[in-house]
C-alpha cells in the first residue's frame, strides 16, 4: 500500500471543512484544491473509510462527499449540544 501525502488530505480536508454543510464532486473538490482529480478520487476513498467525510448523495454514477462533523465539534464550536 502507498503512503498518502498528509498535506494532501490536509487539503482536501480543510475545503470541505469549511464549505460544510456543502457537498461536492470529485471534479469539484479537485478543481477547488488545484489537486488531479485521479489523486482527489484515491484520499476520498481513503478519507470515507477513516470516517473523516462522507458520501452524501449518489447522482447517477456521481458522488457527492461532505465533510463529517463530529457532534464534539457541535459543542466546541459553540452550537448547541442535541443532548442539553
Amino acid at each position: 500500500m502507498a503512503i498518502l501525502n498528509p498535506e494532501i488530505k490536509k487539503k482536501i480536508m480543510s475545503f470541505l471543512k469549511e464549505k460544510y454543510p456543502k457537498d461536492f464532486n470529485i471534479q469539484e473538490i479537485a478543481d477547488n484544491t488545484e489537486i488531479h482529480r485521479n489523486t482527489v478520487s484515491t484520499y476520498l476513498k481513503v478519507l470515507v473509510a477513516e470516517d473523516k467525510l462522507k458520501v452524501t448523495r449518489k447522482i447517477g454514477r456521481i458522488r457527492l462527499y461532505s465533510y463529517k462533523q463530529s457532534s464534539n465539534e457541535d459543542t466546541f464550536e459553540g452550537k448547541e449540544s442535541k443532548n442539553v
